[in-house]
């Protein structure tokens, strides 16, 4: 027969367990960046790099579109890689960025540890534990990691604001009024802040300030929680993009330019919202059923291959479980379900709000991985909804949990391997030919493959314009863009090269064609670089007039 262990001794064994993790988890994230290989993604290639670089060296108004469309992106997060994989060696900066990403799973401890309901601490930490674990290993969330897309930096915003509401929950239903404000304000403010440096994020902001109005309070309580919580979000996306949104406003006359120009109608873009409808369904019944198809069809909602069960396993579970809590909430309480029921109510709201706005308007998975971090915890939570004893539910629960992580496969956006540490040993390295006069020199960039992450390997006197991108080209109609364009290439009286792939170069000697100079074939010489392809740097000159 064991002893029976003291309830203050598993407080403390749970309490250790807790920290352990909350430290840990990070830390095995910036391991898990190493081993899964350096970041090379095209978004890094063709803007990410670029953007932080120019923000930080003051070149936002000297280069003309060298990033294509997403020069106009919100570039404080690219800034922040920059500064530590530019300053850094790239193994120590990829797992610094694989850690910070690796917060997610802090959050995602306390979050769960908040809602789940039992009356062993150490039940509760151990399955918080694995419920945090297993969000940061789902098939979107893996190939994210040590990546630069963002959309796992912007989601410690989420979950931060979702924290803050689950932890203060007792509090905000039927507490003092001015502290359940401040609360809810400040989660907005983390949600306001994450939507800010990315404006996608947007579907978290509004669908977790919905979600209050799904908590059991008074109507007038609810209503003021969430505006309370929007006006938080309306701060926190001043601080995390106010100074972006300025900058567009005051040089193109729209805050999010180009993306909904058809209402703010700035003369230099087209009359058009800029929205990306690649990845829509065709139809609506597959877009009402879009799990289904995209689940097993990972290239109608991506650009690369990856498996994951957990958003259809929310799509089937979510209503079938609120149907059921709905239809046996008198011979079943709320006190009887896996997790708190205010923290159940707000979260599984929260997260169906979100996606029915994210079918709506992007469809494009990457904004969904929030979505699928969050997912474990709230598939614990709809299977509590279930017309089942706790220890059944306990044993689905787990089964499926069991079935969504061993089917998972991670995607991945491509990677290379780590730079010898005896070498320069940084993240973006390329191998720049003389240049004769780079005072004087403007290079243009035709094509549309992502180049513009060899940019700060060029000397920094170097002016650049690209004159094909996925928005502009040399015959664009209708875009006034295109007059700035032609303006800058007229009025600059030095010498002209021309940067492109090897493949685009043909493509690009006709677009300079357009605009009254000839490419030298003869003149191209190559710029080797660590992350895509050799790229061709060749001499161009102004047509004679005869």
């Amino acid at each position: 027969m064991q002893p029976l262990v003291p309830p203050d001794a598993a407080d403390r064994r749970a309490r250790l367990i807790g920290r352990l993790f909350l430290l840990l988890a990070p830390l095995a994230y910036g391991g898990l960046t190493l081993a899964f290989g350096m970041d090379a993604n095209w978004d890094l290639r063709n803007y990410h790099w670029y953007n932080g670089y120019a923000l930080l060296t003051g070149r936002i108004d000297g280069d003309l579109l060298p990033a294509q469309m997403p020069t106009f992106y919100n570039p404080a997060l690219d800034a922040l890689f920059f500064t530590l994989a530019n300053g850094l060696p790239a193994r120590v900066a990829g797992f610094v960025w694989g850690a910070i990403q690796g917060v997610n799973l802090s959050l995602l401890f306390l979050l769960s540890l908040a809602c789940l309901r039992g009356d062993s601490p150490l039940r509760r930490v151990v399955a918080a534990t694995l419920l945090a674990a297993m969000g940061g290993l789902g098939g979107g969330t893996l190939g994210l990691i040590g990546t630069t897309f963002h959309d796992n930096l912007v989601s410690l915003g989420v979950l931060a604001a979702l924290v803050i509401v689950a932890r203060g929950l007792p509090g905000l239903l039927a507490g003092p009024l001015a502290p359940s404000f401040g609360r809810v304000a400040l989660a907005g403010l983390f949600a306001g802040v994450a939507m800010g440096l990315k404006n996608p994020t947007v579907i978290y902001a509004v669908g977790l300030c919905l979600a209050f109005l799904a908590l059991p309070a008074h109507p007038w309580r609810r209503l003021w929680l969430a505006f309370f919580f929007g006006v938080g979000v309306l701060v926190g996306l001043g601080l995390g993009g106010g100074f972006w949104m300025a900058h567009l406003w005051h040089d193109y006359g729209n805050p999010v330019f180009p993306h909904m120009n058809h209402l703010f109608r700035s003369p230099f873009a087209a009359i058009s919202d800029y929205v990306n409808v690649s990845f829509f369904p065709p139809s609506r019944w597959e877009r009402l059923f879009f799990p289904f198809t995209f689940t097993f069809a990972p290239l109608t909602v991506g650009e690369v291959p990856w498996f994951d069960l957990r958003v259809l396993a929310l799509f089937v579970l979510i209503p079938t479980g609120t149907v059921a809590a709905l239809a046996i909430r008198r011979i079943r309480p709320a006190s009887a379900w896996l997790t708190e029921a205010p923290a159940t109510r707000f979260l599984l709201t929260a997260l169906a709000v979100t996606y029915a706005l994210w079918v709506a308007m992007f469809c494009i998975y990457r904004y969904l991985v929030p979505v699928e971090m969050l997912a474990p915890l709230a598939l614990v939570m709809a299977v509590g909804l279930l017309p089942l004893s706790r220890r059944w539910a306990i044993r689905l629960a787990i089964l499926l949990l069991l079935a969504v992580q061993v089917t998972a496969r991670p995607a991945d956006w491509g990677r290379v391997a780590w730079p010898d540490p005896d070498g320069p040993g940084r993240w973006v390295t390329a191998e720049v030919p003389p240049i004769e006069d780079p005072d004087s020199t403007m290079v243009l960039m035709g094509g549309y493959w992502a180049i513009s992450h060899v940019i700060p390997s060029f000397p920094a006197r170097l002016s650049f314009v690209r004159i094909q991108s996925n928005f502009l080209q040399p015959d664009s109609v209708g875009n006034g863009y295109l007059a700035i364009l032609k303006d800058k290439i007229a009025s600059h009286r030095g010498a002209f090269l021309m940067l492109s792939t090897i493949p685009d170069t043909p493509g690009a000697a006709k677009a300079a064609l357009r605009l009254g100079l000839r490419l030298d074939p003869q003149s191209c010489r190559p710029v080797p670089n660590n992350l895509g392809e050799t790229l061709n740097l060749c001499t161009i000159a102004r047509v004679a007039v005869e």
